[in-house]
């Protein structure tokens, strides 16, 4: 019997995902975009030995290696990656969030690098030229039509905050999903807890089939934050670089302004709330 190209993809992958002689269930890691995508990654690597593969295409049998891996990539997704990863639907999917006041402010860092996609090099110009209060009220408010934005970087629609924001959201509520928040698996380092950090990490163990008595989750926990332990740049890392700055929670506290403020409602407060972040406007 000839499989359909999906089928044979998912095949595969659970033929060929497991570690430690247990079976790992296939799955992508799906993130917000500077919510600690690299420590994330470095966790799933710990635990399973295996690579991320960056995703963007289908059919994923032209694109993935034949070496153990899983696959990884951002929020905004493709209505064609989107509609892909529906036809299989015993996938498993690990999605990251981070508070997205936050996040604005390290995508404004990211920015004035010149680093971010979806952009034409006009409007970096021009983006370039505001001052850092007004690069992050332009965060804030940025929307874009999907079509135009495919044209200039056909494989990476995150530039849009309010569209990651409301695809994060959405997928929070889906079956088959678990919800990690950066702000549970930063640990003390990163101002959290090392209590919340070794639940965080036990969760997405038990998520993949790896019983924790079998992982130093502790060692782990010390490998995870910052540039300390950086696999990226080598190897089966080769394409990722860190972007790690501080990785602070709740930076933004010192950075928005009233203007900011109510922006940010305005545009972002129903997925801030719906993410648990905030139970109302009232902050």
């Amino acid at each position: 019997m000839k499989l359909k190209p999906l089928a044979f993809l998912f095949s595969l992958l659970i033929l060929s995902a497991t570690a430690f002689g247990e079976e790992i269930p296939s799955f992508v890691l799906i993130t917000i975009p500077k919510s600690g995508s690299h420590m994330m990654i470095k966790t799933l690597h710990f635990m399973t030995k295996s690579p991320a593969i960056w995703h963007t295409k289908f059919p994923s049998y032209h694109y993935i290696p034949s070496e153990d891996g899983f696959l990884y990539t951002h929020f905004c997704l493709s209505p064609e990656l989107e509609a892909d990863y529906r036809d299989l639907p015993d996938l498993k999917k690990i999605i990251l969030i981070r508070d997205l006041r936050d996040v604005a402010i390290s995508m404004v860092h990211h920015m004035r690098k010149g680093l971010w996609p979806g952009l034409s090099h006009e409007e970096r110009e021009e983006f370039l030229k505001l001052s850092f209060d007004e690069q992050l009220y332009f965060v804030i408010n940025y929307e874009y039509d999907t079509r135009a934005v495919r044209k200039k970087a056909p494989n990476s629609l995150q530039v849009s905050l309010c569209k990651v924001a409301e695809q994060a959201e959405r997928y929070s509520q889906y079956n088959n999903v678990l919800t990690c928040r950066y702000e549970y698996l930063v640990g003390p380092e990163g101002g959290g807890t090392l209590e919340e950090q070794l639940t965080e990490l036990e969760n997405i163990a038990l998520f993949i089939n790896r019983h924790p008595p079998q992982l130093d989750l502790i060692k782990i926990a010390g490998k995870i934050y910052g540039n300390k332990e950086n696999p990226f740049g080598q190897g089966d890392f080769a394409k990722y670089q860190s972007t790690f700055i501080k990785g602070k929670i709740g930076g933004w506290k010192q950075i928005f302004t009233e203007v900011h403020k109510e922006a940010f409602k305005k545009k972002l407060g129903k997925s801030l709330i719906a993410l648990g972040y905030e139970v109302d406007d009232n902050w």
